[in-house]
């Protein structure tokens, strides 16, 4: 921690804050050095080989939970409650049944493929039995305002087409096809011309091999059978002179399809996916405020402590094999500067009350923050503020983003002053809506600030370990957080609250040409895509649309989860009418069709 100038605090960040940092600065100045290696001693073991990457439900984030606990006891930070464990179920893991199979038949001869080298099922396949000839359709892709139609000219009805991973841009991953080279929305185009199930390839520029049965979040089984398998699998019934590497060759440098049938061959499949239920937890610890006439109110200080496991969905390794995801900076730096706040303040309690909560599923789509918004272990309309730690390890030249600033008028001044004080560049964005913790707070409408020190290279990859994490930043970090919680805890009012307007641009997709402006709740809901909240001047709030309204259609595409959403985006472009039904109100909740008119995005 730095030298501290009493003068300097006084003059930048007022009473409340100043208290709060010199009594920090009081408890550390024989050993501030000391406070960098208790975080460094928290990073590394939670981003360490036996928490195995942390992965929701996998165990390890049940060993990281049970590390925050017993921190948590030691301070004496208190549960809520009995538990300090506020536990949901999750689906972290399908499993595949043994009988499964993939067999070839040619002149009523049968050939099994190996599982594992040969053939393996696509996590989001249906579980189905089924036989077909084989028709070969590119990319699978249907893009008529780019004049591409993998599926034009081709009948696939009751077929089982084979498809090349990827699309004619490539490797390029903002290429114009960018939007339909995910595999889900291929099953989903397939599943609407007709095929019974479809045959995933790998392109040349990936290794021969099939896909690795990995998990998206949230899981959903699709419509058709869906298997991936090895080039040479397909090449050995390809009419003569052809191979899948020279029709993909062909079709890249063309830009057009080359698809037709393939009779030599019928495939059989029989899938079976069973889901496995695993539970995880939220660690929520309080200490209680000192002022019994604010103790009922209550500062959220988070962050997530789950990460990717051994990779799968959200990874970013260059290759599909398992390895441990660390997440060191992703987000054991958040969960690490948390722990110590926690201790500090217990120490010396505010006279706000504060929650410190360590959330799992959030590499899942904030399932845990969303689980305890819609569960609260205390009054939603007691929570003050919420403050964010999601990736605050790596800070380079002082720099650091806050955002969610324009969600209270108290925030800009305040974070001004203390990015004065601490020495820091700090960007600040004043949306209170983005992909962490804090957005479930914020589409409750709750003042939110998130704290983040930027995007890397090891990103969402096994390189992001403890050994590059900068601890002097880190404690930084910790500082500036406990100096927001000081602020608002012994402020005589709450913060108030501001809706943001945002803009089309914030929060925007490469992928989509349109604009609609809904926030996504990623848990899973079993009749479609429930939504957090809508963006203030946005097509679906000028079409009606609310917080915590389930999208079940789009258009003509019925919407189980946010892939068969952002898979019907990509049929619309800016200008165009669609009709959107939504559940609105308590479960089964209540049919409402509204119209929406979709606009560009803006730049």
């Amino acid at each position: 921690m730095r030298a501290i100038k009493t003068s300097k605090i006084v003059a930048c960040v007022g009473l409340a804050a100043f208290l709060f940092v010199t009594a920090s600065c009081m408890r550390a100045e024989e050993g501030s050095s000391m406070k960098k290696a208790i975080i460094k001693d928290h990073v590394q073991y939670l981003a360490s080989r036996e928490l195995a990457g942390r992965g929701t439900g996998s165990g390890g984030d049940m060993l990281a939970a049970d590390y925050i606990v017993k921190h948590f006891e030691q301070h004496g930070v208190e549960p809520v409650g009995e538990s300090f464990l506020q536990e949901f179920e999750i689906i972290s893991e399908v499993k595949q049944a043994p009988g499964n199979y993939v067999r070839i038949v040619v002149d009523g001869q049968s050939k099994s493929l190996t599982t594992g080298s040969e053939w393996l099922p696509l996590s989001s396949s249906a579980s189905d039995t089924i036989s077909g000839r084989l028709v070969f359709a590119g990319y699978g892709i249907e893009a008529p305002d780019k004049n591409y139609r993998d599926y034009k000219g081709v009948d696939v009805a009751g077929k089982i087409v084979v498809i090349l991973r990827g699309s004619p841009d490539g490797e390029n991953p903002h290429g114009d096809f960018a939007q339909f080279a995910l595999v889900d929305s291929k099953l989903r185009t397939a599943a609407e011309k007709g095929a019974a199930g479809l045959i995933l390839v790998n392109p040349s520029y990936m290794d021969d091999e099939p896909r690795r049965f990995r998990l998206s979040h949230p899981w959903k089984q699709g419509d058709i059978a869906a298997v991936s398998t090895v080039r040479s699998v397909i090449d050995e019934f390809l009419p003569s002179g052809k191979t899948l590497g020279d029709l993909e060759e062909k079709i890249n440098a063309t830009v057009k399809p080359a698809s037709f049938s393939i009779p030599a061959a019928k495939v059989e499949i029989g899938v079976e996916l069973t889901a496995v239920p695993k539970t995880s937890a939220n660690v929520i610890g309080l200490v209680k405020g000192s002022d019994p006439a604010r103790a009922d109110e209550y500062i959220v200080l988070g962050a997530h402590y789950d990460h990717l496991g051994m990779g799968g969905h959200g990874s970013r390794a260059a290759s599909d094999a398992a390895s441990i995801h660390y997440g060191a900076d992703d987000n054991a730096s958040g969960t690490a500067a948390m722990m110590e706040v926690a201790a500090r303040i217990a120490a010396d309690p505010l006279p706000r009350s504060v929650l410190f909560m360590g959330f799992s599923g959030e590499e899942m789509g904030l399932i845990g923050s969303t689980y305890f918004c819609d569960n609260p272990t205390v009054p939603l309309d007691k929570i003050v503020t919420m403050v964010n730690l999601d990736m605050v390890g790596r800070m380079t030249e002082n720099k650091m983003t806050v955002n969610g600033t324009g969600t209270s008028s108290l925030w800009d001044p305040l974070v001004d002053s203390l990015g004065t004080h601490y020495e820091l560049k700090v960007s600040k964005s004043a949306d209170g809506y983005g992909p962490s913790d804090h957005a479930a707070f914020y589409g409750r409408d709750i003042p939110v600030l998130m704290l983040f020190t930027g995007l890397h290279d090891d990103y969402h990859r096994p390189s992001d370990t403890s050994d590059k994490v900068n601890y002097e930043g880190l404690d930084i970090v910790a500082n500036f957080a406990g100096s927001v919680l000081a602020e608002v805890g012994n402020a005589t009012d709450r913060p108030d609250f501001i809706k943001v307007k945002s803009s089309a641009n914030q929060g925007r997709s490469m992928m989509f040409k349109v604009w609609v402006g809904t926030i996504p709740d990623y848990s899973d809901h079993p009749k479609g895509m429930r939504i957090t909240g809508v963006r203030d001047g946005s097509p679906a709030a000028k079409g009606g649309m609310q917080g915590n309204d389930v999208i079940t259609k789009f258009g003509e595409t019925t919407v189980k989860n946010i892939y068969d959403y952002t898979y019907a985006l990509g049929k619309f472009k800016p200008g165009d009418e669609v009709k959107v039904t939504v559940l609105r109100g308590e479960e089964p909740g209540e049919e409402v069709e509204l119209t929406l008119m979709l606009e560009s995005r803006k730049e």
